[in-house]
């Protein structure tokens, strides 16, 4: 048992290490959404190979766990949970990167965009901040109250939106898709929340919840 624990210590410090280098790209997005910085979008970039290369982490000390350690059934949901919570997180890195990818091929932004990209960033990295101060402390309750948190993102994608259409000319469609485009990652990044959510909840009670 003692070594299974150790294991499972040691993968928790490997998810909570991607979470913070999750959270610091989207931290420097929120950087060159207020002063745009072609190095820095360059970096956020590239940092998305560190974040492939720690989920492949976490799944190999998965495959070991598993093959190696026989875990009774609270350590396999604790397993499943950390490989599926690191898929998760890889997935939010990805939106960092495109977003910093639109930021390179568009010089030219509409008044408030910009503003509205940065606050919902800012709300969702405090999202994930809670969500992983959870997953440390195996606090379902908080896991339930964060989720309903993910509604104010899509309020935010709405208005921005609705200012759009009010703003642009001729090209109205074009324009609405483009920024939307770019608006959607942060919001599914929120969608990603909340499957991290449910995969704390499923490990520490074993019930699968989906919160759409």
């Amino acid at each position: 048992m003692v070594k299974i624990d150790k294991e499972l210590d040691t993968m928790e410090a490997n998810v909570m290490k991607m979470a913070r280098q999750v959270i610091s790209m989207h931290e420097k997005v929120v950087e060159v959404l207020e002063s745009p910085d072609r190095e820095m979008e360059l970096e956020i970039m590239q940092a998305d190979d560190i974040i492939n290369h720690m989920e492949e982490e976490v799944n190999d000390q998965a495959v070991r766990s598993l093959a190696l350690l026989s875990p009774v059934a609270s350590d396999l949901r604790k397993v499943v949970a950390d490989i599926k919570i690191a898929s998760e997180l890889e997935r939010i890195g990805d939106y960092a990167k495109n977003v910093a990818k639109y930021l390179l091929k568009q010089d030219a932004q509409f008044p408030h965009v910009l503003e509205y990209a940065q606050q919902m960033e800012k709300y969702m990295i405090n999202m994930l901040q809670e969500t992983m101060k959870a997953y440390e402390e195996r606090n379902v309750e908080s896991a339930f109250e964060i989720v309903k948190r993910d509604q104010y993102l899509n309020q935010l994608v709405k208005e921005i939106r609705a200012r759009l259409k009010e703003e642009s000319g001729e090209n109205l469609i074009e324009d609405v898709f483009v920024v939307s485009g770019m608006l959607r990652n942060i919001e599914r990044a929120g969608d990603h929340i909340k499957n991290i959510c449910e995969h704390i909840i499923y490990m520490m009670k074993g019930q699968h919840y989906d919160f759409g």
